[in-house]
């Protein structure tokens, strides 16, 4: 493999994932100041260095701990009892395709039987025996509640829950109709709702089961020519909090867990004309999601019994301070990432030709040479 090549496979992720193994790991760095004693005095500035650097990285680790065993009722030494595989029902929206169909397919290779709920015909074919699929517009509250009665008379009662239907319209405000923004809030958003209707109380008996929350980090963080499928992440993030503290402290069923999953641009087919910046730069730090990365962690999550928040690749996490909400980065900052991003251009690809910002510039062609056309309302 050429250097280039090599350099083309490396980026921000995978640093992280070295130095997250390395300089900041605790069962790394806690062995430098050792090392150095036995080279060094203990007055030495480089010894004190590591052992400053030793207790910044101990303490940031046992507070993630920490925060780990709250969340799932572990203890201090064990974690949360493994899950059995084999006495799994795992329901997926949106399993036809994409994220969904490669979540059935790895689960079904581990003997779990699989409900995959989908509007469409499957894009793939498969001859699993424990994939069982439903033709069903999870958007629509009757047809989910048919369809459930079928689900729990023939397969079983879900124990895990991925709601992972989501759709994309990528048009301006302006240009949206009144049916692509309720076709949009119903699939990304309200069928979350009436799935969880349909098959949390089952969970709610039983005292256990695993609820996958499919957002995104534009649920997050808003750009142009996708203010529908923003506002309906942003809905998701919302419904995932609210579950929690009713799970924890109505239903008093915290053995529950609930994954909130915030990917960034996954490489599917819902986003395939989807045009970022050109570069070898942006490749390394915005690098775009693998369906099998998603799906991975979606499974170390089930395996281990946890409830998670899973953010992919790691520049989201600059989604928890630039957000309107929490204001911690200024304007002008947010502002250089969001054209550094080139986020509110990367839809162009989406959405009518011309759309509403087109029109309106033809329109004020017209007006500066004396021919006042409202074309922006045209096509609404």
């Amino acid at each position: 493999m050429s250097d280039h090549m090599l350099l083309d496979t490396v980026d921000l992720d995978l640093v992280v994932k070295v130095l997250s193994k390395t300089i900041f790991s605790p069962m790394f760095v806690v062995f430098l100041p050792l090392t150095l004693l036995s080279q060094v005095g203990s007055s030495h500035p480089a010894f004190l260095a590591t052992c400053v650097w030793t207790a910044i990285i101990c303490f940031f680790a046992l507070w993630q701990h920490v925060d780990r065993i709250y969340s799932n009722q572990a203890t201090w030494l064990l974690a949360p009892p493994k899950l059995k595989w084999e006495d799994q029902v795992v329901l997926i929206t949106g399993g036809g395709s994409g994220i969904g169909a490669l979540l059935a397919e790895t689960l079904a290779m581990r003997n779990v039987s699989v409900v995959v709920l989908t509007k469409y015909p499957p894009q793939y074919e498969t001859i699993n025996e424990n994939i069982h699929t439903y033709i069903c517009d999870v958007s629509d509250f009757k047809t989910v509640q048919t369809v459930a009665e079928r689900v729990r008379g023939e397969v079983g009662d879900p124990t895990v829950i991925v709601n992972n239907a989501g759709i994309v319209t990528g048009k301006l405000l302006l240009d949206l109709t009144e049916e692509d923004v309720q076709s949009t809030f119903g699939c990304n958003t309200l069928a979350n709702f009436w799935v969880l209707k349909a098959f949390l109380p089952a969970m709610l008996r039983k005292g256990q089961g695993h609820i996958f929350t499919i957002s995104s980090l534009l649920g997050l963080l808003g750009a142009a020519q996708m203010s529908d499928y923003c506002a309906s992440k942003a809905a998701l993030i919302s419904l995932h909090q609210t579950l929690r503290f009713e799970l924890d402290n109505r239903y008093k069923t915290p053995a529950i867990r609930t994954t909130l999953v915030l990917p960034a641009y996954i490489l599917t087919s819902l986003f395939e004309r989807i045009r970022f910046p050109p570069g070898r730069l942006f490749d390394f730090f915005c690098p775009p999601v693998p369906p099998h990365a998603i799906v991975k962690q979606i499974i170390s999550a089930l395996d281990e019994n946890e409830s998670r928040v899973i953010r992919l690749p790691f520049y989201t996490n600059l989604a928890r301070f630039s957000g309107e909400g929490v204001g911690l980065v200024p304007a002008w900052m947010r502002d250089l990432m969001q054209w550094l991003l080139g986020a509110d251009h990367v839809m162009k690809g989406y959405g009518p030709s011309p759309d509403a910002g087109e029109r309106l510039e033809v329109e004020r062609s017209q007006q500066q040479e004396g021919h006042g056309v409202d074309i922006v309302n045209e096509k609404l």
